[in-house]
């Protein structure tokens, strides 16, 4: 059952966050061509300063989806009640906060805007972000239930069908009657509508979740749980400080337009790098299960299996990303839309180091390590700001980026391994990097082969080379490691599970067309 609802979640999430980020692309051409790279740029810089506000969060949600693992598999539902009284709570309490902040952050915009934007205009903006954040925390804790139930694939569901509503509003609004007033209030309807929808959903399935009053937490789960949570703040500041300042740096020390720029690039960027997290993300559950149920050495051929996969899907997405996304982006918006070969590939560095953690960060979360390596993210995220405002001033836009790569290296490329390895399979560190630096070996192979191959075709701004473009990294890749893998003990395991499940599919088929046939 746990493969079977890990396999579901996976295949889901890869579907529903393709149908909900290919609108994306349409929109942001729309809102380019209608309103300009300014408000492409304060879109961008508003996620990212009410980002920042969201450290008040404190983390609190993986630290509750943590906990309730347990007393969901042992059917403890004054537990269960317990802990989302007090999940409840502390969002009302938490989005009542970052609405208050983003309130008194209002007075300051203006250092980020510069004159690009009329202020009272930006201000109006900022607090319609600011009310669409606060529903999220107002009606979204209840949604962690069927997480742990390993039912996420319904919320990716629901979610994609609301970004599908809202990107066909967004692109008619933009196309027909531009105004980014009525841009933003579409996405709060919609949003309101889609928490709405999925409460009534959980208040069916979960009927007594109604019943909060009902709900008991002994004192040592408390104290457990405000542990996780003190250690989960730390995380949430390396977080936000690390992934959510960049907008912030760029415009202050650069321009809207350039965060406009750099936004439109990381939105295919992210969109990948969502599409490969949502997949992992779908298996968090299922690593909760086993490493309740099961035993280090288990967890640990699971992890090489999961490594190896990663390794797969984040070299693939990093090669194919440096041969095709300039072009991309070229005939999407415009070549004066272009960021500089220096920053883009600092970018991708960064992307392959934060795709390849994605075993390792299940495996952390799914285990509530998140007590021991609890300052970690704060010298992160130190360096990183430290890094990127001082380089920022020196070399320009790649600055931003380098300090990122800098603070990464540091601290969180070796540090979240080595909770893993020490806490989870008891094993030593030096496994990991063994296993990680053959793989890194491994994947510069098609890297400096497709870079040469492509060199002239990746020059050209039309259709057809990029087609041709992508379909010689994709043939290559995947290719070269065919013939290399063929024989892994990893890629035999997934190959034999993809050809289960193409046989029951057969299957299936054959006993579906006999059952009409004999109708």
């Amino acid at each position: 059952m746990r493969v079977k609802k890990a396999s579901l979640n996976v295949v889901v999430n890869f579907i529903t966050f393709i149908l909900g980020a290919l609108p994306a692309f349409f929109v942001r051409k729309a809102l380019l061509d209608s309103l300009g790279n300014d408000y492409l740029g304060l879109s961008s810089l508003y996620t990212s300063i009410i980002g920042v506000l969201s450290i008040v969060e404190l983390g609190i949600g993986s630290a509750i989806i943590y906990s309730l693992y347990k007393p969901f598999a042992e059917g403890d539902k004054p537990r269960m009640l317990g802990y989302l009284q007090f999940y409840r709570r502390f969002y009302h309490i938490v989005g009542l906060i970052i609405f208050g902040l983003g309130l008194a952050t209002i007075p300051f915009l203006r250092f980020f805007i510069q004159d690009e934007i009329q202020l009272l205009d930006a201000a109006m903006y900022f607090i319609l972000f600011l009310i669409n954040t606060l529903i999220s925390y107002f009606f979204s804790y209840k949604l962690c239930m069927l997480t742990v139930a390993q039912d996420g694939y319904k919320i990716s569901i629901a979610m994609t069908a609301s970004k599908l509503i809202i990107a066909i509003l967004h692109y008619l609004l933009l196309t027909i009657y531009p105004d980014f007033y009525l841009y933003l209030l579409i996405q709060i309807v919609i949003n309101a509508v889609y928490f709405i929808f999925m409460n009534r959903y959980i208040n069916k399935k979960y009927a007594w979740v109604q019943q909060l009053q009902d709900g008991v937490l002994e004192e040592n789960e408390k104290k457990s749980l405000l542990k996780n949570i003190k250690a989960l703040f730390f995380h949430k500041i390396g977080g936000v400080l690390v992934l959510g300042t960049d907008n912030l740096i760029i415009s202050t020390t650069i321009n809207l337009t350039v965060v406009g720029i750099y936004n439109s690039f990381m939105l295919v960027i992210g969109s990948i790098q969502g599409l490969i997290s949502h997949a992992f993300s779908g298996i968090t559950a299922s690593v909760g299960n086993l490493l309740a149920t099961g035993n280090e050495e288990d967890a640990y051929k699971v992890h090489q299996k999961l490594f190896f996969l990663n390794f797969w899907l984040a070299s693939f997405a990093t090669i194919f990303l440096y041969n095709t996304l300039s072009q991309f982006v070229s005939i999407w918006l415009g070549a004066d839309q272009k960021l500089d070969a220096l920053s883009l590939n600092i970018i991708l560095i960064n992307f392959y180091f934060f795709l390849m953690r994605a075993s390792v960060e299940r495996f952390k979360e799914s285990g509530g390590i998140y007590y021991q390596d609890r300052y970690a993210p704060v010298y992160e995220a130190l360096i990183n700001l430290a890094a990127s405002i001082l380089l920022v001033n020196w070399i320009g836009l790649a600055g931003v980026f380098i300090g990122t790569l800098i603070s990464n290296l540091a601290v969180i490329f070796w540090v979240k391994p080595k909770m893993v390895y020490t806490y989870i399979f008891k094993k030593k560190l030096r496994a990991y990097f063994l296993m990680y630096f053959k793989y890194l070996a491994i994947g510069l192979i098609p890297f400096f082969l497709t870079h040469i191959i492509t060199n002239d075709i990746k020059e050209e701004t039309s259709i057809y080379a990029l087609v041709a473009n992508g379909a010689i990294n994709i043939i290559l890749i995947n290719g070269l490691y065919l013939l290399i893998f063929w024989r892994n003990k990893e890629f035999t395991y997934f190959k034999e599970m993809a050809l289960t499940i193409l046989r029951k599919v057969m299957y299936l088929s054959l006993r579906k067309k006999k059952t009409m046939s004999g109708n």
